[in-house]
């Protein structure tokens, strides 16, 4: 195991419970630990944090692409095109479904296809066919993680005057996840001595995450609950907003 980076991730997991006391005790908390006793916002913030884990992976995938196919760096970096394409396709598409299904299948969509996309990855990264597609599958899946889903069900669950801790809750846990993620994968690989075996290691882990974080979304509220919530908070909008009757 590589000492450069494994202390400091066990550090990182040490100092998260002092954290979250700092916060809980904060006048003025950057992370409002309030907001987590709704379980819809603490499911939200662990996929936020999956799918920068997953994001983070991409940084590998060249490297991957080399040791697998023995192209150059510049064209393993050319291969990596279906993956800008797949998620600029899947960004609006999903947003297009988030209005007519709902967050909740949007999200298992997403994160299924990033589970899927990254084990297809690990189990068969010599297949060039198989490459392609399962890059695809993370492209897409990733373009729906980081895309109006996760915020939705952030801006539906909180209070109107908790929103925009709400909204930063899931930046931290995003960029917590990148940071994570890139460490993680690059130890992984590393302990493996690189090459294909360490980077379809680390794509392994990933896709096992991504599949207890697809499980987990099922705990997210279906489109009529979703729905009675949007006309809840409406509701309170609305009274807060009423003058008061002298």
């Amino acid at each position: 195991l590589s000492l450069n980076v494994w202390p400091f991730l066990l550090l990182a997991a040490v100092l998260v419970p002092a954290l979250w006391r700092t916060e809980r005790t904060a006048a003025d908390p950057i992370l409002r630990t309030s907001l987590f006793t709704r379980r819809q916002i603490a499911l939200t913030a662990a996929l936020a944090a999956g799918a920068g884990l997953a994001e983070a992976a991409i940084v590998f995938v060249p490297e991957l692409v080399v040791a697998a196919f023995k192209v150059s760096e510049s064209r393993a970096s050319f291969m990596l095109l279906p993956i800008v394409l797949a998620m600029a396709v899947g960004s609006p598409a999903s947003g297009r479904v988030l209005d007519r299904a709902g967050s909740r299948v949007v999200v298992l969509a997403g994160s299924g296809l990033v589970a899927l996309g990254t084990l297809l990855l690990s189990m068969f990264a010599t297949s060039l066919v198989m490459f392609y597609v399962s890059t695809v599958l993370f492209g897409l899946g990733l373009a729906v993680l980081l895309g109006a889903a996760l915020r939705y069900i952030m801006l539906n669950e909180a209070p109107a005057s908790e929103r925009a801790a709400a909204q930063a809750i899931l930046t931290i846990f995003t960029s917590v996840g990148q940071l994570v993620g890139g460490a993680l994968a690059g130890a992984i690989a590393g302990s493996r001595g690189g090459g294909v075996g360490g980077y379809t290691a680390s794509f392994l882990i990933i896709g096992l995450v991504m599949v207890v974080l697809t499980l987990a979304a099922l705990g997210l509220k279906g489109r009529a609950a979703e729905l009675a919530q949007l006309a809840h908070s409406t509701a309170e909008r609305g009274e807060a907003r009423r003058p008061a009757q002298v």
